[in-house]
């Protein structure tokens, strides 16, 4: 009996992971269309004119790059010559290095550090992972766009991040100048960070 009812639920089980695969690629395709209306409207697509493929316009560095161009913003973006693909270039002002991150930052209090951190899945339970410390990531970084773009284009780097990814206290985030926290408001982060006097 137990037999029976472990090969039912055994053939449910694969017929609800069908079932969601199904819906999960169909969700993806219908993603298609939207994302090249996005991108044939963009002010990436009226500067450069090129051509569209799949999923183009869903990166975070594709918005931002259109937020820069429509606000008239000074900061530029240098392509990696390795990479044809927007989301692979950097964002500069002023030699300082924008790096947008959707991983999430902890502070440590004991080591009075900010982490960079992962969130892995192992056997159904979340755990939080240490990548790196902030000094650690700003530097590889730093190293990384240097070396692919084949001279100088930053000597500092400063994290463009939402508040949901700051884990802990936001404020001390607000207020680390390694930082650019926004929360629905990442345009206007970005022309104050510029506006600022003192670099």
């Amino acid at each position: 009996m137990k037999t029976i009812f472990r090969k039912i639920r055994d053939f449910f089980t694969a017929i609800f992971g069908i079932l969601l695969a199904l819906i999960f690629g169909i969700g993806v395709i219908c993603l298609i269309p939207f994302d090249y209306i996005k991108y044939k409207r963009s002010a990436y697509y009226k500067l450069t004119h090129k051509k569209y493929t799949l999923y183009s316009a869903s990166s975070i560095q594709f918005d931002i790059y259109n937020e820069i161009i429509e606000n008239d913003l000074p900061i530029k973006y240098i392509r990696n010559p390795e990479e044809d693909a927007l989301a692979w270039g950097w964002f500069v002002y002023d030699q300082t290095l924008i790096v947008p991150e959707s991983l999430t930052f902890e502070f440590d209090a004991k080591s009075g550090e900010w982490n960079y951190c992962a969130e892995i899945i192992e056997d159904d339970e979340t755990e939080k992972e240490i990548l790196m410390s902030l000094s650690e990531y700003m530097e590889d970084n730093i190293q990384s766009a240097n070396e692919l773009a084949g001279k100088i284009i930053c000597n500092k780097a400063i994290v463009l991040i939402e508040a949901g990814d700051i884990v802990g206290n936001v404020n001390l985030a607000k207020d680390d100048p390694n930082f650019l926290v926004y929360d629905g408001n990442r345009v206007e982060v970005l022309k104050n960070f510029c506006n600022q006097d003192a670099r």
